[in-house]
């Protein structure tokens, strides 16, 4: 029996949604998917693009293409791994030659694994490029951070201790004491606090 675009969207819309029932009860739900796919609620278009890779007939491997060339990251990575789950077969490996050419690692990462179901010997190669680009900009990105962290704990050195904000936003090393005449803030007019021996 086929699924409303309503009921589909209802069971789809929760946290974790039941893919392996749906994509066995789902009949002829591709133009639904393709619409749930586009939404501008990137958690529910996420889903609905996993759920199109579960099925993977030729309409929802469009679905997962489309969703390849979205400008939301999440979406981006629902549909790389999405194709991991796609047959081997020309238009899914058109899909995994396009998610190869991300910018983010978290695509490309499932993307490469998506090419390993491909018998495309050119997405193979691609995969193989794509693998080194990734590599290679992770310890880039992690050298990056360790200087960044090693910067920092120099300067604490340096300072006696790590900055503080004060609370007029002025900044201050860890460990020095206040400077200057302690005011009480109550009342009309400022005054300076009582002086003196604590009886």
């Amino acid at each position: 029996m086929p699924i409303s675009y309503a009921k589909l969207k209802a069971l789809l819309d929760v946290d974790e949604p039941d893919y392996a029932a749906l994509a066995e009860k789902a009949e002829d739900v591709v133009h639904h998917l393709r619409k749930l796919a586009a939404s501008s609620d990137v958690s529910l278009a996420s889903k609905a693009v996993s759920l199109a890779g579960i099925i993977g007939d030729d309409g929802c491997i469009g679905i997962v293409g489309s969703a390849s060339k979205s400008r939301d990251v999440v979406v981006r990575v629902a549909a790389a791994h999405a194709s991991t789950l796609l047959p081997d077969n020309p238009q899914s490996a058109r899909v995994v030659n396009k998610l190869l050419d991300d910018r983010d690692v978290g695509v490309v990462k499932f993307a490469t694994r998506a090419a390993a179901r491909q018998s495309d010997p050119g997405v193979a190669a691609k995969a193989r490029r794509a693998r080194t680009r990734m590599v290679a900009t992770v310890r880039e990105t992690t050298a990056r951070e360790r200087s960044r962290a090693m910067a920092m704990k120099r300067a604490g050195k340096k300072t006696g201790g790590s900055a503080k904000t004060t609370r007029k936003g002025r900044t201050k090393a860890a460990g020095q004491m206040p400077t200057g005449a302690m005011t009480s803030s109550k009342g009309p007019k400022a005054r300076k606090m009582p002086t003196g021996k604590m009886r």
